[in-house]
């Protein structure tokens, strides 16, 4: 076969259609090539979110079940995070330059 006879060939109206509507979706149409790529790597990091946020889970039971059941870990989280006191205290707030 030479190359005027597979120029021929390919010389029709179906071959053109066919290129038509391949470059129609592969590069224009809404869901294209390049958008199905961006697609996949947004759901890889969202997959690796959940991943994360499942193994954070049983830690924040714990802490939550400390937090309601040991009055010690009530009393550090209240001093420590909203600068609570008891009656006799007297608080020093210093602060640190970085």
């Amino acid at each position: 076969m030479t190359f005027r006879e597979v120029l021929r060939k390919l010389n029709n109206r179906y071959v053109y259609a066919t290129l038509l509507f391949l470059v129609v979706i592969f590069f224009i149409d809404q869901f294209n090539v390049f958008e199905q790529i961006r697609l996949s790597k947004v759901l890889d990091d969202k997959q690796q979110q959940i991943e994360y946020y499942e193994k954070l889970v049983p830690e924040s039971k714990q802490y939550l079940n400390a937090l309601q059941n040991d009055t010690a870990t009530m009393e550090k989280v209240a001093r420590e995070q909203y600068l609570m006191k008891r009656d006799n205290e007297i608080i020093y707030l210093t602060e640190t330059q970085e």
